[in-house]
């Protein structure tokens, strides 16, 4: 009995060794094949020229798959994509400051894929994937399809948004200074402590909108959107916001002493003490 025993024992120490060595094999095959895929995926980004755009644009959407099915390189796949939108949509010089105008032309077809593919990354929630690397780049993704899209913190500075579907995105603390945004659908969406100093808003839909600290000096908001809107906090001085509509907007501690509210719609807006308003327009008493 105790040989058989013994036996038994000894052949379920090599089974479960067995077992293990295949789960591990089975671990390398799997590494290896992601690795794979990483490598020609990067290698079709690498290929350069118009007619090579498909492969391009088919490295992206490999990169995309791959960030899904392998949530460990996500971080490294969103360092590649961000790389290749500034090597691919630079900054001009001289600095983008003195860049008041859009880009001439809409960014390439590749170039706007690898934003929309970074911008609904699967994981931006986790805090090696929540910032996208894109300083001195110069985007023109006009009628983009970004609702939802994860970009706090993003550097969109002068970038061509305009007619953009940008419902519901996150854009808390993004530097959208100088952005144009006319006609942008942004209902919804966070934009608190962004900076927006100068951005071209005008007839964007900006209801309900987060814009709690925001920095809209000098921004253009003629006949935008802003029903709803929580403003509290956020400097509108100089903007223009004339025939805006504002009604059921929160103006709460918010500086509009130098804004154009010419033909604005505050009705209902919730102004209190800490409202700051142009002289013409009567502060509410209570």
């Amino acid at each position: 009995m105790l040989l058989v025993a013994a036996g038994l024992f000894y052949t379920n120490q090599a089974n479960r060794e067995q077992q293990r060595l295949a789960v591990q094999q089975q671990q390398l095959a799997v590494q290896q094949q992601v690795a794979d895929r990483f490598a020609r995926a990067v290698d079709q980004l690498g290929q350069e020229g118009a007619g090579k755009l498909s492969i391009r644009l088919g490295g992206i959407y490999s990169l995309q798959r791959l960030m899904r099915d392998s949530p460990a390189d996500e971080p490294s796949i969103i360092e590649v994509l961000c790389a290749f939108i500034r090597n691919h949509a630079p900054a001009p010089r001289p600095a983008k400051t003195n860049r008041p105008s859009p880009p001439p032309n809409a960014s390439p077809g590749d170039v706007r894929a690898a934003f929309v593919v970074l911008a609904h990354r699967p994981s931006p929630d986790d805090r090696a994937n929540s910032r996208l690397d894109l300083p001195d780049t110069w985007l023109s993704l006009p009628h983009a399809n970004l609702g939802d899209a994860h970009l706090s913190f993003t550097d969109l500075s002068f970038a061509n948004l305009t007619s953009a579907h940008l419902s519901d995105a996150d854009l808390s603390f993004a530097n959208l200074t100088g952005a144009h945004l006319s006609d942008a659908d942004l209902r919804g969406a966070d934009l608190g402590i962004a900076q927006l100093r100068g951005a071209d808003l005008r007839g964007a839909h900006l209801s309900d909108v987060n814009l709690r600290g925001a920095d809209l000096r000098r921004a253009d908001l003629r006949g935008a959107y802003l029903t709803g809107a929580y403003l509290r906090g956020a400097n509108l001085d100089g903007a223009n916001l004339t025939g805006a509509h504002l009604r059921f907007a929160d103006l709460s501690d918010t500086d509009l002493s130098g804004a154009s509210l010419h033909d604005a719609d505050l009705r209902d807006a919730r102004r209190d003490e800490t409202t700051r308003l142009p002289g013409d327009v009567p502060t509410p008493s209570g």
